[in-house]
């Protein structure tokens, strides 16, 4: 006879309750015995001792946990995934396993919102925020605030089958296959990456989204060669200065959509295309939808539609 999956979920300072709570209950729901464990209540004695788990779950942070506050946790986390447990993350916790040095340059991912500064506290981090869930053998790391959900469904799918995953999913009402979170991304320009003739480049080209200047004519004005402009701009943002421009309109063009019943190919050229299919190809690949189904996502949650694939 075996013995029943054992589900650790950490309570660290800062864990979002209501994802602690969820997680109980959906958990519980699947015959599942989650065991809550707040590292900030343990010694170091009480992690070597501590039993092996199935699985180790991380939720979500409203801010970025401090691993260092906490060296034992990582450590431990580290041991346990040695032995053979799944660890999950969601949104911050994802820093848990970085700390613990588990991503092994696979990507993971995280908040959309939080991809930027996790990267620069954590450069060998392979982050990839337009997938809302990723999965290995032996991690899986999920992207937003309630993406601890996701997370659930996937501890209960390894652990107790398909059968009873799809059973608890139509018991809470919540869509058992997301994994894209590019649709909820909002692009946000960091300005607080210290050089200041790329701020003054990215002032610039958000200046004029409809003819912005082309690359060799901004290295002129900044006083630089194009080659020395695209290595520190790529360098300071983590994007080239044609993804900076086509993150900028994009954004533009969400806000145009979000707020104005202007048709698409006026939105199109309003942020700086002229080319109505080009301006849909970039526009879906950065978004993961077409403009017009962006513009329908929008009004559905505004009037509490449905989302998602019906059960």
């Amino acid at each position: 006879m075996t013995s029943a999956p054992r589900v650790l979920l950490l309570d660290y300072p800062g864990a979002l309750a209501s994802a602690v709570l969820g997680l109980v209950d959906i958990l519980t729901h699947a015959g599942l015995r989650p065991e809550t464990v707040r590292p900030q209540d343990m010694t170091a004695a009480d992690w070597a001792n501590m039993p092996g788990a199935s699985a180790i779950l991380l939720p979500p942070a409203a801010t970025a946990p401090d691993p260092v506050a906490h060296p034992d946790l990582p450590r431990w986390i580290a041991d346990q995934a040695q032995q053979g447990a799944l660890i999950c993350s969601a949104c911050v916790g994802v820093i848990w396993v970085a700390a613990a040095g588990l991503d092994a340059g696979r990507p993971v991912t995280t908040h959309w919102g939080a991809g930027h500064n996790l990267q620069r506290h954590w450069p060998d981090l392979q982050i990839n925020t337009d997938r809302l869930v990723i999965e290995y053998d032996d991690l899986v790391t999920a992207g937003g605030l309630m993406a601890w959900v996701d997370l659930a469904r996937i501890v209960i799918e390894r652990l107790c089958g398909h059968a009873k995953m799809l059973e608890t999913a139509r018991h809470f009402v919540v869509d058992p296959c997301r994994r894209d979170q590019r649709r909820f991304q909002r692009f946000q320009p960091q300005f607080d990456h210290g050089d200041a003739k790329v701020a003054e480049a990215q002032h610039g080209l958000a200046r004029d989204l409809a003819h912005p200047p082309a690359l060799p004519l901004l290295a002129q004005r900044l006083g630089l060669s194009p080659r020395s402009l695209q290595r520190r701009f790529q360098r300071a943002t983590g994007l080239t200065v044609t993804q900076y421009l086509q993150q900028l309109r994009v954004e533009h063009a969400k806000t145009l959509l979000a707020d104005s019943a202007l048709p698409v190919a006026e939105v199109a050229a309003q942020s700086g295309y002229q080319d109505l299919p080009a301006f849909h190809r970039v526009f879906g690949r950065i978004s993961g939808q077409t403009p017009a189904a962006f513009r329908k996502s929008l009004r559905d949650m505004t009037k509490g539609g449905a989302c998602g694939t019906a059960l």
